[in-house]
């Protein structure tokens, strides 16, 4: 059964949804307006049979409506490779807030005792792969490629994810925050993914979509002054640009078969997360008459060229080949969808996997020709921010 609460409803006065969450049992969700919370029981997906995730999808919620659930979602976690174990379940016990990001409580201590961070690759390591990759794009091998690093934190206490989530999303004000348990199966050990991502990759609500692709990044600074040019050198750089440009038009050509219109600005803008500036883009569309559902359109666009390369299948080769730890998670998508089709979409990052008592964070760079090997390292440490924020580390 969903239960919707409304925000400023007099009467019933509902505590935030953040609230309620509770680490290693549920599910969250929110955008800058609207709060999702799904709670046990969980269900899994029909798998048998089914020729691919999206009829899984499908036929689990078809199969719910039948047994009188017809407000049942799926949602979770799909990883970077689709081949791989994906974290979808459906649930039946779903309930939805508005929310008013602007009244956001203030963020509070994760007491984690003693830690230690490492990182992984470490840094001359990850500058040998900006190098190798520098060298696919002088051979025209490919035209951009994402590679990605990772931090561990090992900590003395385990981590309480419902302070941390409540951190993520005090500090959120404009992305989407998620919380999913990964502990699917009795006798696992506890493992959750936890993140606050500024990238919408798709939302579907009826006919109308939208996407909001982000690729090109400047740090953010404390200081005004360094802040404005931070952000003016980020509109005008033409390598960013390009960067992006081979994001919009992957995805453009990815949606519009879909679509009887799709709006794509001729323009980047910019947006801002408290860590980062982004060049962004929002794509609006209104779809043809058989209405894929909003997953349908996500597993066609992913991955973009803003979480692997271009093309596709050079970009992925040179992720194997360069990095040196499985992205799991890291990069995929994660979200909902209902029996109707609608639902939303995020890109998986600024996001950690945590479990007992250790964390990995993980960030990545979208290197192109012209790219400078300290400056994409300086990048992901500038990303990392946001979660080592959210941890108080």
């Amino acid at each position: 059964m969903r239960e919707t609460l409304v925000a400023n409803d007099i009467f019933r006065a509902p505590a935030r949804l953040v609230d309620e969450y509770q680490g290693g049992a549920s599910v969250f969700f929110s955008s800058s307006s609207q709060a999702l919370l799904a709670q046990p029981p969980f269900a899994s997906l029909l798998v048998t049979g089914m020729k691919d995730l999206s009829q899984q999808v499908s036929e689990s919620l078809r199969l719910a409506s039948e047994l009188g659930f017809e407000d049942a979602i799926v949602v979770g976690a799909i990883p970077f490779d689709i081949a791989q174990k994906n974290y979808l379940r459906v649930s039946t016990n779903v309930k939805t807030q508005s929310v008013d990001r602007a009244s956001q409580a203030d963020r509070h201590a994760v007491e984690l005792g003693r830690f230690s961070v490492s990182s992984f690759p470490e840094q001359a390591a990850y500058l040998g792969g900006v190098k190798q990759a520098l060298q696919r794009f002088a051979r025209g091998e490919l035209d951009k490629v994402v590679l990605s690093r990772t931090l561990h934190v090992d900590c003395e206490k385990t981590p309480d994810l419902a302070t941390l989530v409540r951190n993520l999303e005090a500090a959120n004000k404009h992305g989407y925050t998620f919380a999913i348990d990964l502990q699917q199966d009795a006798g696992q050990s506890f493992r959750a993914l936890i993140g606050a991502s500024p990238e919408l990759l798709i939302s579907r609500r009826g006919n109308k979509i939208i996407a909001n692709p982000l690729a090109g990044s400047e740090p953010r600074s404390d200081d005004p002054a360094i802040d404005r040019r931070h952000a003016e050198q980020l509109l005008a750089s033409e390598k960013d640009r390009h960067e992006h440009a081979l994001v919009i038009r992957a995805i453009e050509q990815a949606l519009r078969p879909f679509c009887k219109t799709l709006d794509v600005p001729a323009e980047p803008s910019l947006i801002t997360t408290r860590t980062m500036w982004h060049l962004s883009t929002r794509i609006e569309g209104e779809l043809n008459d058989n209405l894929p559902s909003s997953l349908e359109l996500a597993l066609a666009m992913h991955p973009t060229p803003a979480v692997c390369g271009y093309p596709t299948p050079a970009a992925s080769r040179a992720i194997a080949e360069i990095e040196p730890h499985a992205r799991d998670l890291f990069t995929g998508m994660v979200g909902w969808c209902d029996a109707r089709g609608d639902g939303e979409w995020v890109v998986t990052i600024r996001c950690a996997e945590v479990s007992d008592r250790a964390i990995r964070l993980y960030a990545g760079a979208g290197i192109v020709d012209g790219s400078d090997p300290h400056k994409e390292f300086h990048e992901t440490e500038a990303k990392f921010n946001t979660m080592r924020q959210a941890l108080g580390i």
